[in-house]
Protein backbone atom coordinates (compact mmCIF):
# COMPACT_ATOMS: atom_id res chain seq x y z
CA UNK A 1 0.00 0.00 0.00
CA UNK A 2 2.86 2.37 1.24
CA UNK A 3 4.62 1.53 -2.39
CA UNK A 4 1.56 2.51 -4.04
CA UNK A 5 1.46 5.75 -2.78
CA UNK A 6 4.80 6.35 -3.26
CA UNK A 7 4.74 6.02 -6.91
CA UNK A 8 1.53 8.02 -7.20
CA UNK A 9 3.39 10.52 -5.47
CA UNK A 10 6.51 11.01 -7.54
CA UNK A 11 4.24 10.55 -10.72
CA UNK A 12 2.10 13.56 -9.56
CA UNK A 13 5.62 15.64 -8.56
CA UNK A 14 6.63 14.51 -12.42
CA UNK A 15 3.18 16.41 -13.75
CA UNK A 16 3.49 19.07 -11.83
CA UNK A 17 6.81 20.07 -12.31
CA UNK A 18 6.48 19.38 -16.15
CA UNK A 19 3.85 21.80 -15.87
CA UNK A 20 5.61 24.44 -14.18
CA UNK A 21 8.38 24.16 -16.83
CA UNK A 22 5.88 24.47 -20.15
CA UNK A 23 4.78 27.26 -18.17
CA UNK A 24 8.08 29.00 -17.89
CA UNK A 25 8.98 28.17 -21.81
CA UNK A 26 5.62 29.61 -23.02
CA UNK A 27 6.64 32.81 -21.09
CA UNK A 28 9.78 33.06 -22.57
CA UNK A 29 8.60 32.56 -26.05
CA UNK A 30 6.12 35.28 -25.50
CA UNK A 31 9.04 37.79 -24.01
CA UNK A 32 10.82 36.46 -27.36
CA UNK A 33 7.50 36.53 -29.99
CA UNK A 34 5.24 38.95 -28.22
CA UNK A 35 2.95 39.09 -31.47
CA UNK A 36 2.27 35.00 -30.52
CA UNK A 37 0.15 36.51 -27.24
CA UNK A 38 -3.69 36.54 -27.54
CA UNK A 39 -3.12 40.67 -27.20
CA UNK A 40 -2.62 42.48 -30.25
CA UNK A 41 -2.20 46.19 -31.62
CA UNK A 42 -5.07 47.71 -33.07
CA UNK A 43 -3.75 49.44 -36.50
CA UNK A 44 -5.16 52.18 -36.02
CA UNK A 45 -3.11 52.98 -32.66
CA UNK A 46 -0.10 53.44 -35.08
CA UNK A 47 -1.71 56.33 -36.89
CA UNK A 48 -0.58 59.90 -35.63
CA UNK A 49 -2.79 61.89 -33.91
CA UNK A 50 -1.78 65.22 -34.76
CA UNK A 51 -1.83 63.69 -38.90
CA UNK A 52 -5.56 62.77 -37.60
CA UNK A 53 -6.53 65.93 -36.44
CA UNK A 54 -5.84 68.21 -39.13
CA UNK A 55 -7.04 66.11 -42.47
CA UNK A 56 -10.53 66.97 -43.48
CA UNK A 57 -10.97 65.90 -46.96
CA UNK A 58 -10.46 63.14 -48.98
CA UNK A 59 -7.42 64.97 -52.03
CA UNK A 60 -9.59 64.02 -54.68
CA UNK A 61 -13.23 65.52 -55.30
CA UNK A 62 -16.22 63.13 -56.37
CA UNK A 63 -18.98 64.03 -58.85
CA UNK A 64 -22.56 64.12 -58.05
CA UNK A 65 -23.84 60.50 -58.77
CA UNK A 66 -24.27 59.08 -60.93
CA UNK A 67 -20.72 59.10 -61.10
CA UNK A 68 -18.72 58.36 -64.45
CA UNK A 69 -15.26 58.30 -62.74
CA UNK A 70 -14.22 56.03 -60.08
CA UNK A 71 -10.97 55.79 -57.26
CA UNK A 72 -9.77 52.88 -56.00
CA UNK A 73 -6.24 52.24 -54.21
CA UNK A 74 -4.38 49.78 -52.32
CA UNK A 75 -1.51 49.96 -49.29
CA UNK A 76 1.19 50.00 -51.98
CA UNK A 77 3.90 51.54 -48.88
CA UNK A 78 7.10 50.29 -49.89
CA UNK A 79 6.27 48.51 -52.61
CA UNK A 80 9.36 47.53 -55.64
CA UNK A 81 10.05 51.13 -57.91
CA UNK A 82 12.43 51.31 -60.46
CA UNK A 83 12.16 54.21 -62.32
CA UNK A 84 15.15 56.33 -61.40
CA UNK A 85 17.17 53.40 -59.98
CA UNK A 86 15.39 50.78 -57.43
CA UNK A 87 13.77 52.53 -54.65
CA UNK A 88 10.63 52.19 -52.35
CA UNK A 89 7.34 53.34 -53.09
CA UNK A 90 6.44 56.16 -50.06
CA UNK A 91 3.00 56.90 -50.91
CA UNK A 92 -0.12 56.16 -51.87
CA UNK A 93 -2.17 55.85 -55.43
CA UNK A 94 -5.29 57.15 -56.05
CA UNK A 95 -6.17 55.82 -59.97
CA UNK A 96 -8.50 57.07 -61.32
CA UNK A 97 -11.09 54.99 -64.12
CA UNK A 98 -11.60 55.76 -66.67
CA UNK A 99 -7.50 57.28 -66.84
CA UNK A 100 -8.74 60.31 -68.07
CA UNK A 101 -6.34 63.61 -67.13
CA UNK A 102 -7.27 66.98 -66.50
CA UNK A 103 -11.05 66.00 -65.20
CA UNK A 104 -11.04 65.07 -61.35
CA UNK A 105 -9.99 67.99 -59.10
CA UNK A 106 -7.48 67.47 -56.33
CA UNK A 107 -8.19 69.46 -53.16
CA UNK A 108 -6.21 70.21 -50.31
CA UNK A 109 -6.82 67.87 -47.20
CA UNK A 110 -5.44 70.62 -45.06
CA UNK A 111 -5.12 74.07 -43.62
CA UNK A 112 -1.01 75.28 -44.54
CA UNK A 113 0.88 76.87 -46.95
CA UNK A 114 2.30 75.81 -50.47
CA UNK A 115 5.74 74.83 -50.11
CA UNK A 116 6.86 73.96 -53.37
CA UNK A 117 5.59 73.81 -56.44
CA UNK A 118 6.44 73.15 -60.00
CA UNK A 119 7.98 69.79 -62.16
CA UNK A 120 9.89 67.00 -60.32
CA UNK A 121 11.65 64.12 -62.69
CA UNK A 122 9.98 61.56 -60.55
CA UNK A 123 6.55 63.52 -59.42
CA UNK A 124 5.64 65.73 -62.43
CA UNK A 125 3.55 68.58 -61.71
CA UNK A 126 3.55 68.20 -58.38
CA UNK A 127 2.13 70.85 -54.90
CA UNK A 128 4.11 70.15 -51.47
CA UNK A 129 1.72 71.83 -48.34
CA UNK A 130 3.66 72.10 -45.02
CA UNK A 131 0.91 72.13 -42.29
CA UNK A 132 0.71 74.01 -38.84
CA UNK A 133 1.90 70.43 -37.11
CA UNK A 134 5.09 70.62 -39.80
CA UNK A 135 3.76 68.10 -41.44
CA UNK A 136 4.85 67.64 -45.01
CA UNK A 137 1.08 66.63 -48.05
CA UNK A 138 2.79 65.91 -51.30
CA UNK A 139 0.39 65.91 -53.94
CA UNK A 140 2.55 64.73 -57.65
CA UNK A 141 1.77 63.62 -61.11
CA UNK A 142 -0.83 66.31 -61.07
CA UNK A 143 -2.36 67.49 -65.02
CA UNK A 144 -2.40 70.81 -64.04
CA UNK A 145 -2.68 73.89 -61.76
CA UNK A 146 -5.50 75.92 -61.00
CA UNK A 147 -4.31 79.35 -61.54
CA UNK A 148 -4.44 80.68 -58.22
CA UNK A 149 -2.40 78.73 -56.54
CA UNK A 150 1.48 80.30 -56.00
CA UNK A 151 3.98 78.96 -53.80
CA UNK A 152 3.82 80.46 -50.13
CA UNK A 153 -0.11 80.97 -50.43
CA UNK A 154 -1.86 80.11 -47.22
CA UNK A 155 -4.56 77.67 -48.39
CA UNK A 156 -7.52 76.31 -46.67
CA UNK A 157 -8.87 72.96 -46.37
CA UNK A 158 -10.91 71.54 -49.35
CA UNK A 159 -9.63 74.49 -51.52
CA UNK A 160 -8.49 73.47 -55.13
CA UNK A 161 -5.21 72.80 -56.24
CA UNK A 162 -5.30 71.50 -59.81
CA UNK A 163 -6.14 68.30 -61.31
CA UNK A 164 -5.15 64.41 -61.23
CA UNK A 165 -2.84 64.12 -64.31
CA UNK A 166 -0.29 61.72 -65.34
CA UNK A 167 2.94 63.78 -65.55
CA UNK A 168 6.10 62.97 -64.94
CA UNK A 169 8.89 60.25 -64.70
CA UNK A 170 10.95 62.56 -66.87
CA UNK A 171 13.51 65.27 -67.33
CA UNK A 172 11.78 66.84 -69.76
CA UNK A 173 8.67 69.88 -68.24
CA UNK A 174 5.43 68.39 -69.25
CA UNK A 175 5.90 64.45 -70.30
CA UNK A 176 2.64 62.65 -69.69
CA UNK A 177 1.45 59.57 -70.06
CA UNK A 178 4.09 57.04 -68.46
CA UNK A 179 1.46 55.47 -66.68
CA UNK A 180 -2.00 55.76 -65.98
CA UNK A 181 -4.02 58.78 -64.52
CA UNK A 182 -3.61 58.95 -60.65
CA UNK A 183 -2.69 61.29 -57.78
CA UNK A 184 0.49 60.02 -55.73
CA UNK A 185 -0.11 61.18 -52.01
CA UNK A 186 2.67 61.36 -49.90
CA UNK A 187 2.95 62.11 -45.79
CA UNK A 188 6.36 63.17 -44.65
CA UNK A 189 6.55 63.65 -40.68
CA UNK A 190 9.47 65.73 -39.09
CA UNK A 191 11.99 63.70 -36.65
CA UNK A 192 13.93 65.12 -33.94
CA UNK A 193 16.42 66.65 -36.07
CA UNK A 194 13.08 68.15 -38.13
CA UNK A 195 14.24 66.07 -41.40
CA UNK A 196 11.08 64.70 -43.22
CA UNK A 197 10.53 61.53 -42.79
CA UNK A 198 7.83 59.55 -45.17
CA UNK A 199 4.94 57.80 -42.83
CA UNK A 200 2.42 55.12 -45.14
CA UNK A 201 -0.17 57.20 -46.17
CA UNK A 202 -2.80 54.57 -47.26
CA UNK A 203 -4.44 54.09 -43.24
CA UNK A 204 -5.56 57.72 -44.06
CA UNK A 205 -6.70 57.93 -47.24
CA UNK A 206 -8.90 54.68 -45.78
CA UNK A 207 -10.29 57.10 -43.15
CA UNK A 208 -10.80 60.24 -45.05
CA UNK A 209 -12.09 58.15 -48.14
CA UNK A 210 -16.02 58.90 -46.85
CA UNK A 211 -14.97 62.54 -46.23
CA UNK A 212 -14.83 63.44 -49.72
CA UNK A 213 -15.67 67.00 -51.01
CA UNK A 214 -18.58 67.08 -53.69
CA UNK A 215 -17.34 68.78 -56.87
CA UNK A 216 -18.55 72.55 -57.08
CA UNK A 217 -19.65 74.52 -59.96
CA UNK A 218 -16.83 76.15 -61.78
CA UNK A 219 -14.23 73.54 -60.24
CA UNK A 220 -13.61 72.24 -63.43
Amino acid sequence: MNRKISKFFLLTTMIFGLAVLISLELQEINQICPESSDTQTDSSDMLDQEVMDELIYFPIAREREPATYRIDFVDSWNWERSFGGNRKHEGCDLMQTPSERGVLPVISMTDGVIENIGWLKLGGYRIGIRSESQTYYYYAHMNDYSPDIYEGKTVAAGELLGFVGDSGYSKIEGTVGMFPVHLHIGIYRPNALGEDVAINPYPYMELLKEDTYLIEEGMR
